[in-house]
């Protein structure tokens, strides 16, 4: 995770989520790179099918209400 926060302050986003998929292969469900994976994917306009569902997921599970929080709004703004 700590790679993959590293490379999205550098602005390379691509390698960033590749960082953060290949930490949640390791360390299936860990919600805070779920997070973070997520909110780039969301900041970096790439919303689909996947981003939703991991969206619905933090906004079940989240670590923190903030972050249910903002999982639902960003559900809801994304939501046609």
């Amino acid at each position: 995770m700590n790679l993959a926060i590293t490379l999205e302050r550098a602005g390379r986003v691509d390698e960033a989520l590749t960082a953060y998929a290949s930490a949640l292969e390791v360390y299936e469900g860990h919600m805070p790179t779920l997070e973070a994976m997520t909110r780039l994917r969301v900041k970096a306009g790439r919303v689909d099918d996947k981003t939703m569902s991991m969206l619905r997921e933090i906004a079940l599970k989240g670590d923190s209400q903030r972050w249910r929080e903002w999982a639902h709004a960003q559900v809801a703004k994304l939501t046609p």
